[in-house]
């Protein structure tokens, strides 16, 4: 079967979405399947084609570079001009997604879609959600399945979107992580907590949760994993409480799955915000 996977970001970079790309497209590749992957480098500095992991994937312009709307025409023309046997789009929030959704419905191609939701910083974009799922719902009807990661996500979209429940399937997210590397311990003083720095997440709860936590536990630390706009907003926080050597605040590439196993293996406690 030729699949093609479309969403607004992909690997280099590291999220939710991306590492369902980067677990789900070599498996299917395995299985026998092609898959392609076509996405936005609103940077332009990324390859516009490579390989991954048995993937092809190409990349398209998207504007604004600051923001993350990735409005990007590229992705119609791209699909138009195509042919595949199935298109699955990941995700709703950018884009990306509504002019894919378009062009998948003039080519009468069948495509199933995975929402992925997740709030957003932006005020103005949580207030227009509404208005977005009103805007999608005709296309989005036309599906040949929809997917939400959890039974919640199913229902709430079906009830939103005015879809028949029956018209979703579930297929929570996972990840295949290497064992942790010989000699790592459990620290029992670190928290770690990942997730993009968006304030949406939540990470500074964390923080401001750390002088009580630090009454009870004297030694606690915490180790905020992830990448975003929110970094600094995050130090600041933990500079005003007095917590800049209590908390750390660094990512880790997509690429180093051993990092990351090492890491989460070594937390007393992790919060997994999403």
């Amino acid at each position: 079967m030729r699949i093609l996977m479309v969403a607004a970001r992909c690997y280099p970079f590291m999220g939710g979405i991306e590492t369902h790309i980067q677990e789900v497209g070599p498996r299917l590749v395995a299985r026998g399947h092609a898959v392609d992957v076509l996405t936005t480098d609103p940077s332009g500095e990324l390859p516009v084609e490579e390989e991954v992991g048995g993937m092809r994937v190409r990349r398209v312009p998207a504007w604004p570079r600051e923001l993350d709307l990735y409005v990007a025409p590229g992705i119609y023309t791209a699909i138009r001009r195509g042919a595949w046997d199935l298109i699955h789009f990941q995700g709703y929030s950018t884009f990306v997604v509504p002019i894919g959704l378009l062009a998948a419905v003039r080519g009468q191609l069948p495509f199933v879609l995975t929402f992925h939701s997740g709030g957003h910083s932006s005020r103005l974009r949580n207030a227009i959600r509404s208005t977005q799922h009103m805007l999608l719902q005709p296309m989005v009807a036309r599906a040949e399945r929809l997917i939400g990661v959890s039974e919640f996500e199913a229902d709430f979209f079906s009830r939103r979107m005015g879809v028949p429940r029956e018209r979703f399937a579930v297929i929570p997210n996972g990840a295949s992580m290497p064992a942790p590397s010989p000699g790592v311990k459990v620290d029992p003083h670190l928290i770690v907590s990942g997730g993009r720095l968006e304030r949406y997440k939540g990470h500074h709860r964390a923080i401001a949760a750390l002088p009580a936590l630090i009454r009870r536990v004297p030694d606690v630390r915490l180790h905020i994993v992830g990448t975003g706009p929110y970094e600094g907003e995050l130090r600041r926080l933990a500079a005003t409480l007095g917590l800049e050597r209590r908390v750390t605040i660094a990512g880790i590439r997509a690429s180093e799955r051993q990092k990351m196993a090492d890491l989460l293996a070594s937390a007393a406690l992790f919060g997994p915000f999403s």
